[in-house]
Formats: C-alpha cells, sequence, structure tokens
C-alpha cells in the first residue's frame, strides 16, 4: 500500500504487526480497517437488501429470492468478520449476531424452502412472513447499536409490524 493509498483513507487504516526480530531489528506489518469503516461497509451492503427494505407482507412466490439474499448476506458478513481485526470487539459480536439472523431465516425455511413455500404457509402469518419479520427485527435492532456506537446512520428498518 502507498503513502497515497494511505492518505486517501482519511486515517482510518490502522498497523497491524506481522513479525518482529530483536537481532535483525526488522518489522513488518499490514495495513487493516478501522472497525468504524467496516461497520460503514456492513450498513451499506445491508442497505440495499431488498429482503429488508421492501415490505413484510411478502407473497410466499418471493420466498426463494428472499432466501437467496438471505445465503448472500449470510457469505458477505463472513467476509467481513475476516477484516475485523480485535478478536472481542462489539463489532465482531453485532456482526455474528446480523449474520445469525439469516442463518435462522434459511434454517426456518427449511430444505430447499419448502416451509416457505407451503400451501399453509400463505398470508401474513404463514412462517415465511413469520421469518422475515423476526429476520428484520433482529437485524434492526443490531444495525440501531452499531450506528449508535460508530455515529453512523442506520437503516431506518421501522420497528415490528409498521413496515408495510
Amino acid at each position: 500500500m502507498s503513502l497515497r493509498d494511505i492518505a486517501s483513507t482519511g486515517g482510518s487504516m490502522s498497523l497491524r504487526p506481522t513479525a518482529f526480530s530483536v537481532l535483525g531489528v526488522s518489522v513488518n506489518w499490514e495495513f487493516t480497517k478501522s472497525d468504524r469503516q467496516v461497520a460503514q461497509h456492513v450498513m451499506d451492503f445491508l442497505a440495499d437488501k431488498r429482503v429488508l427494505t421492501i415490505g413484510w407482507g411478502r407473497p410466499r412466490s418471493e420466498a426463494a429470492a428472499c432466501l437467496d439474499s438471505a445465503a448472500e448476506c449470510r457469505t458477505k458478513l463472513s467476509e467481513y468478520l475476516d477484516q475485523i481485526q480485535k478478536p472481542n470487539s462489539d463489532l465482531r459480536t453485532w456482526v455474528r449476531g446480523i449474520r445469525q439472523a439469516f442463518t435462522d431465516f434459511i434454517e426456518a425455511g427449511g430444505h430447499d424452502g419448502c416451509r416457505f413455500t407451503a400451501a399453509d404457509s400463505a398470508g401474513l402469518e404463514g412462517p415465511f412472513n413469520q421469518a422475515l419479520r423476526d429476520l428484520r427485527e433482529r437485524v434492526r435492532c443490531e444495525t440501531d447499536l452499531v450506528a449508535e456506537r460508530y455515529k453512523l446512520t442506520g437503516l431506518g428498518l421501522p420497528p415490528g409490524r409498521e413496515r408495510v
């Protein structure tokens, strides 16, 4: 990474030592993203996810698309976890909680989403819309904490049934 690259990050990069030698007087390091920068990337990514932003009373025909979106979110959140350097940081805990919400949504759908597409799963109180509400509420709670901690703009997901 060049000095120009470092300057373009606005000082949001930090150094992480990777090797140290006493007799050889050599120190190696790598530049890492700050927790705030990773948090901003997480918020930007989730803000564009249809599974979170379109009304909660969805027809069950959209279940497969929502499950695909949730799987994509779970994968991307795992990548963000790899970027968080501090093993016990609050951000790591919150991103794990968000990822778990997506995992639980996928699991609620059953094998190939069969629980979401079955004839008895229709309606606002069916398993698909209930799991969708639960997912959004859990993600809303976690992202609100992240936004508050890092002074970021949150996703703006309204609580509970207010999303139509």
